[in-house]
């Protein structure tokens, strides 16, 4: 598992780097449209995981190695608790606190909410508004405006400026969207871009919310008071909601004020434009290994395809058993491929799939892989995808060790 997350978080800062170099490229300074692209970016990166899981190797048309073992005599004895178990302590540790923190938010706010009193003024048709004194700032909760108890006591322009803001969070589903924000800073703590990512589409929601309205009252600098006001009340509930203001409003009054155009809401083509753009890059990041070895894997099905010629090199197979899987009586399957030079001999291994994972399946065939010889009549570098299964006999059974190619 912790493997998994590792790799997903690697892919996934590869994938935001495309999608920054792909914005910059085009030169796309619209608020909607980069926070369509980081969204897109940051699902993907939510469901890469899923991605790298899919077993698409195992359906590899492969010849099969077969390494036999006894169950060792200790089964009952402690288990010893390396690196890897520290490594998925202290992650569960981390994750299991952030996302108690998230949730308790979150039934902060629900409660709140549902305390607040619901408004139905005419200025507020369209909308689920709501007025609590439990909230100094306006706030987005999922579908809900909160408005502080002193709503009243605005002006006009004022609540107009306030209204077109949060009705551009309702419209965009900017607060779904930071939970998902969320909720990936906590499934992938140790990964930086996870945090820069929740910041950076946080900030294009107040930029398209701030530009919404800006383009109902006109007034700019009468608009940056009123965030610079908000802004005084310091954080509210962060990752729950989607407050108007925070306590570091600096940038964006500065961009209120110095801009001279608000960015406007794309189309719907123009959105799933941006997302079309990027999926290609979403699956290149996430199986770039398997789709190729499935291709190869088939390329070769036909004659002359490589395989492997002896096992000699293995005087005993049972010496790559997982000492720690053995000892616990589990058995594991494995899809490795190797890279083959022209002459037959192995130069690389890459590991598939390992089930079940992070019990040493995977570095065991690999080594096995290594000493074992082939043949490859393709003449030319080729990848060779094969299984490896580890199976516990019966002690009594004989063989003890042994290869075979089904």
């Amino acid at each position: 598992m912790i493997a998994l997350l590792a790799e997903a978080g690697a892919r996934s800062i590869v994938l935001g780097l495309i999608c920054h170099a792909g914005l910059a490229l085009t030169r796309t300074h619209s608020a909607h449209v980069q926070k369509t692209a980081w969204t897109t970016m940051m699902c993907a990166s939510l469901i890469m995981p899923l991605l790298l899981y899919l077993p698409l190797a195992p359906t590899i048309p492969a010849p099969s190695v077969l390494v036999r073992s006894t169950p060792s005599l200790i089964l009952a004895g402690p288990r010893t608790f390396g690196w890897l178990g520290v490594v998925s302590s202290i992650y569960w540790v981390i994750a299991a606190t952030l996302t108690f923190r998230y949730a308790m938010g979150m039934v902060r706010m629900w409660a709140i909410r549902r305390s607040a009193r619901r408004l139905s003024e005419t200025w507020a048709a369209g909308l689920d508004v709501r007025a609590t004194d439990r909230m100094a700032v306006p706030a987005t909760f999922g579908s809900s405006v909160l408005l502080p108890a002193d709503f009243e006591t605005w002006s006009k322009p004022k609540r107009e400026a306030v209204i077109a803001h949060e009705r551009s969070h309702v419209v965009e589903r900017d607060c779904y969207v930071l939970w998902l924000a969320r909720l990936y800073t906590c499934l992938f703590w140790f990964n930086p871009i996870a945090w820069w990512v929740q910041r950076k589409v946080a900030a294009l929601a107040e930029a398209t919310s701030d530009d919404a309205a800006v383009g109902i009252t006109g007034d700019r600098p009468a608009y940056a008071e009123i965030l610079l006001e908000f802004a005084q009340y310091g954080r509210t509930a962060g990752g729950a909601v989607a407050p108007m203001a925070r306590s570091s409003v600096s940038h964006r009054i500065e961009r209120i004020v110095s801009e001279t155009s608000s960015s406007r809401m794309p189309t719907l083509k123009r959105r799933l434009l941006a997302i079309a753009a990027l999926l290609p890059m979403v699956i290149l990041a996430a199986l770039p290994l398997k789709s190729a070895a499935v291709g190869t894997a088939r390329a070769n099905a036909n004659a002359g395809a490589p395989r492997i010629t002896s096992y000699d090199r293995l005087a005993e197979l049972s010496r790559y058993y997982p000492a720690e899987a053995r000892r616990r009586g589990i058995e594991g399957v494995v899809v490795v491929a190797v890279t083959l030079d022209a002459q037959g001999l192995p130069t690389d291994t890459r590991i598939l799939s390992e089930d079940p994972p992070e019990m040493g399946f995977g570095a065991a065939a690999s080594a096995a892989a290594q000493a074992m010889e082939y043949s490859n009549p393709t003449g030319h570098r080729v990848q060779f995808p094969f299984r490896v299964r580890f199976a516990l006999d019966n002690p009594d059974a004989t063989p003890a060790d042994g290869a075979s190619q089904p």
